[in-house]
């Protein structure tokens, strides 16, 4: 059987992205090497608002963990900044919306095949014909998607992307502790030399009586601990000898994605295109968004492997939105990485005034330039060693 596209990756963007292919009578293959849908969970698992997500799909509140309501920042225990929004967003049950997607897209007529490694693509005489998994079994189709993680190897076979280095990597982990420290509807945020050097730990809600606790760091930091050190030196002074539960690890890529996103009729979406905010290493919106333009793009082509449309349409909304967004957000990072404490709390203070102002949620959110400039007054000498990453 000759499918329309085979899908490698079944966690959000490859289940959203088979879903509304599948739903509009596209017969689609979604392929992980992992056993099961939704698991294991690698992501904090904070993103948009309902408004924000029914902009993709009706909201199903079984895959929905709680609401938060702003945000607190801490540097070093000795600077508090606290940003209340209404209807900020929500915490998803990450393994139950995974499973769920992967429901929609069986309904719709999608086969999802599970412990089924890729090893390659299958060259044809103009791009590829297919995949091959470890068992030599080979799926032909007319599209293959790229939706393997932050480690995607279709991207690579393709040569749309390269192996994701370690500068450009953010290492996390996070426990589930039964406290009731900072429980308070609020997503808290620690940075500072003291606690944690080059990276920030969270804590957010989690159930009655539960939060979650993580930590990540930026890239490799071979004069520092790792970001599970840091973690827990935290927990002990915060919260004492609480029991650890349900430890997650996780990677996210922080490099800018790439210029082009297809090649052939091949595609890239979500982590394996390189779609995270390098700043808070956040991608569940981008993925979406991302995966919703990639579909568009697709339909548009009525099914030719040879249609321009995907470059057109993909590529250059992504790089006309988000990517540009992208390289505002890495240079920000490397100014954060660059900075004393009390440049960090100077920063706070004015990128707090982005919050200020009601956002509209049912449209992408987009930086609202004018404020962000007030950035550069605090941080100008630093900006200028940067601002070539916007040439990228």
């Amino acid at each position: 059987m000759r499918y329309d596209a085979v899908i490698v990756g079944a966690s959000i963007s490859g289940l959203f992205a088979g879903m509304q292919l599948a739903r509009e009578g596209w017969r689609v293959c979604i392929v992980d090497r992992k056993k099961h849908i939704g698991l294991p969970v690698r992501c904090g698992e904070a993103t948009g608002n309902r408004a924000e997500l029914s902009r993709f799909f009706d909201v199903d509140e079984s895959w929905i963990a709680g609401d938060f309501a702003g945000f607190v920042a801490h540097v070093n225990n000795g600077f508090t900044l606290q940003r209340e929004l209404t209807d900020a967003g929500v915490l998803l049950h990450r393994d139950k919306f995974e499973q769920w997607l992967a429901q929609k897209a069986r309904h719709f007529g999608a086969e999802i095949r599970l412990e089924s490694a890729v090893t390659g693509l299958i060259r044809a005489r103009r791009g590829w014909s297919g995949i091959r998994s470890r068992d030599g079994a080979t799926i032909d189709a007319a599209y293959i998607i790229g939706a393997d993680g932050c480690e995607s190897m279709v991207g690579q076979w393709a040569g749309l992307t390269t192996h994701l280095a370690l500068r450009d990597s953010f290492s996390a982990v996070q426990y589930q502790v039964e406290s009731d420290f900072c429980r308070d509807g609020l997503l808290h945020f620690f940075v500072g030399a003291s606690i944690i050097p080059h990276g920030y730990l969270w804590i957010f809600p989690k159930g009655m009586h539960h939060i979650a606790v993580g930590a990540g760091i930026y890239g490799p930091r071979r004069h520092l601990h790792t970001a599970r050190h840091y973690l827990d030196t935290f927990i002990h002074a915060q919260l004492g000898d609480v029991g650890k539960d349900n430890l997650i690890c996780g990677c996210a890529p922080l490099a800018i994605c790439p210029k082009s996103l297809v090649r052939d009729n091949v595609m890239i979406i979500g982590d394996a295109a390189r779609q995270v905010n390098p700043l808070t290493a956040g991608g569940i919106m981008n993925a979406l968004e991302s995966t919703a333009l990639a579909v568009t793009s697709l339909l548009k082509s009525k099914r030719n492997a040879n249609n321009a449309t995907l470059v057109r349409g993909y590529c250059s909304k992504w790089k006309k939105t988000q990517r540009r967004q992208q390289k505002i957000f890495a240079i920000l990072l490397r100014v954060f990485l660059e900075s004393t404490d009390q440049e960090v709390i100077a920063a706070l203070k004015a990128g707090s005034e982005i919050f200020k102002e009601p956002v509209d949620r049912k449209k992408n959110f987009t930086l609202p330039l004018v404020k962000v400039l007030k950035l550069t007054v605090v941080f100008f000498p630093k900006l200028m060693r940067h601002w070539r990453l916007l040439t990228r």
